[in-house]
């Protein structure tokens, strides 16, 4: 039995040492993880690109009444839609396009940094 469950800790462990493998490889060439890309599919959001490089999906956010600024420097099929808070210079720290109502989704850059905005 000792046995059994040594074999089940160690495959566990094994395939964890995988997946953070993968997630660190990702960030390291700055596209979006697994684990943002699976939550980005669960809440049906799109794919958005700016700058040339895909944006990481973050979440759903409601802006009641928050005003936004249409961003021009988008690329693929959503660059009409996407808008961003002004006043950060240079490129903003989030992208959001429109879900329904005062809700948008939010997309940040993807970097190995664990301080976005900085």
């Amino acid at each position: 039995m000792r046995r059994r469950a040594a074999k089940w800790v160690l495959a566990i462990g094994v395939l964890c040492v995988i997946y953070i493998g993968v997630e660190v490889l990702l960030l390291y060439n700055r596209t979006p993880t697994l684990y943002s890309t699976v939550k980005r599919l669960e809440a049906h959001a799109p794919q958005i690109e700016a700058y040339g490089e895909k944006w990481t999906y973050k979440d759903i956010e409601d802006l009641k009444g928050e005003k936004l600024t249409k961003f021009t420097k988008g690329e693929g099929a959503y660059k009409d839609q996407m808008y961003f808070f002004p006043g950060r210079p240079g490129a903003p720290a989030n992208i959001y396009i429109k879900k329904q109502g005062t809700e948008y989704y939010r997309y940040m850059r993807t970097t190995l940094m664990f301080v976005h905005g900085i």
